[in-house]
């Protein structure tokens, strides 16, 4: 079982990895609209086997991109560093 701190702990990492990364976290393309980045989610996480309902870390990380109003480069990297650290 996966503890609640794992869970945390994965998704700061990739958060770190956006903020801190390259390209640097003001060069990421944003969404003209906060539906268009749902769809870029939806996108990314059906390219890593992830489908709808999503986990508790999941909502997380679409949380964290949609306040970003995150593009859909940015959507595809967080979501496969994130199947990476499964």
């Amino acid at each position: 079982m996966i503890r609640r701190s794992e869970v945390q702990s994965r998704l700061e990492a990739v958060i770190q990895s956006i903020e801190s990364g390259s390209p640097s976290s003001a060069e990421w393309e944003a969404a003209q609209t906060p539906s268009q980045t749902f769809l870029y989610i939806l996108r990314s996480a059906h390219n890593v086997n992830a489908f709808q309902p999503f986990t508790d870390e999941q909502k997380a990380l679409n949380t964290y991109l949609m306040e970003r109003l995150a593009g859909r480069r940015l959507c595809e990297y967080a979501w496969r560093l994130l199947a990476q650290s499964l």
